[in-house]
């Protein structure tokens, strides 16, 4: 079974490769530093055969700024290097990446009226090593 192996891959990816910085986490801290990524919900669905096992993992990474002028450009900037340093996994350690794609960005005010929300959404397929 993957089990954490996804999310750690994300995050040596995306530690220290966009503008949020060392700020990605999976539980923020009571610091609350802006810009910030956060790795968020996986689905795991079984994509196995007869022949061999196999996954298609959906996950969510989470984008967060708080900009003085309350435009979404920061966040939307975020999202972008986001996309760019997913893809460029290559390994997920004692896997097989077969392919991971980027699939859906969504941009929003959160209600707070303050923070800007982009939701990353990839889709890999991962086979035993």
């Amino acid at each position: 079974m993957i089990g954490a192996e996804v999310q750690r891959a994300f995050f040596a990816a995306l530690d220290g490769a966009t503008d949020a910085g060392a700020n990605v986490f999976d539980q923020v801290p009571p610091s609350n530093p802006f810009p910030r990524i956060t790795i968020g919900d996986e689905q795991l669905l079984d994509d196995g055969n007869t022949c061999q096992d196999g996954w298609e993992v959906f996950s969510d990474v989470h984008c967060w700024s708080r900009p003085d002028n309350g435009s979404k450009v920061e966040v939307k900037t975020l999202a972008g290097q986001v996309v760019d340093a997913v893809r460029a996994i290559t390994t997920i350690s004692g896997f097989s990446l077969v392919s991971i794609e980027h699939q859906t960005t969504r941009v929003f005010r959160d209600p707070d009226g303050l923070t800007e929300h982009a939701v990353v959404s990839f889709r890999a397929l991962i086979d035993p090593a």
